[in-house]
């Protein structure tokens, strides 16, 4: 099976994987992790319909498919902030980044949307922590397809057109500069400053529970 066609399983028979990858199913979506997830938590969202797991993203999330998918959209913020909060403590802070409430975390520090050009031949929307603190995130690709206009956020959606491949992927994801998703910092090209500039960003604002201070962190 070709690499883009990598999610088709799990939409077809998510009971035949391991359940600390399908993290729920039922017979409208499969949720997984991301098994390259560029973030501390980074789910995946399946729609299961034989007809818009073939539509692109940008104009096969539709009104209508919105109000359908958004009870898993909630499912999943709810999920990724009762795991991570009880991972991490959150720090206090200095900056503009409030989590001092469930409703600031989700709002500010979870991502909801889809790539503008897609990888996966599989329609699949991200969920995921704006941490970039994953060892799988190994270059600018990786970070800029998150953090630019590659990534169409999910009140955004539907967009009226596809966006173009051409110009998504070679003029934004390699011309745009590296910006801080923190503080805002630019980089420029220099994405191994970037990388530890994150993690040092990540240390500032969470520490780790005393009950996990023992177990290796997977990121």
């Amino acid at each position: 099976m070709s690499w883009s066609q990598s999610l088709s399983p799990y939409i077809l028979h998510p009971d035949q994987h391991e359940k600390d990858l399908v993290v729920y199913y039922d017979d409208i979506v499969t949720i997984i992790h991301d098994g390259f997830g560029k973030s501390t938590y980074h789910l995946l969202i399946l729609p299961r319909d034989s007809k818009l797991t073939k539509k692109h993203p940008t104009t096969g999330v539709t009104a209508h498919i919105k109000n359908l998918l958004q009870t898993y959209v909630d499912w999943c913020t709810n999920y990724i902030y009762d795991h991570f909060t009880g991972r991490y403590e959150i720090l206090p802070s200095n900056d503009n980044l409030s989590m001092s409430s469930k409703e600031d975390f989700i709002e500010q520090f979870i991502l909801v949307g889809v790539h503008s050009v897609p990888s996966m031949n599989n329609l699949h929307i991200h969920v995921l922590t704006r941490d970039f603190h994953s060892l799988k995130l190994k270059n600018k690709k990786h970070y800029n397809s998150f953090n630019t206009k590659f990534f169409v956020q999910w009140d955004q959606l539907p967009l009226h057109f596809k966006p173009d491949k051409h110009e998504m992927e070679n003029v934004i994801i390699k011309k745009s500069d590296l910006i801080c998703c923190y503080c805002n910092k630019n980089f420029s090209n220099k994405f191994s400053q970037l990388k530890k500039h994150l993690g040092e960003e990540f240390d500032s604002h969470f520490k780790l529970n005393s009950s996990d201070a023992n177990v290796s962190d997977n990121t």
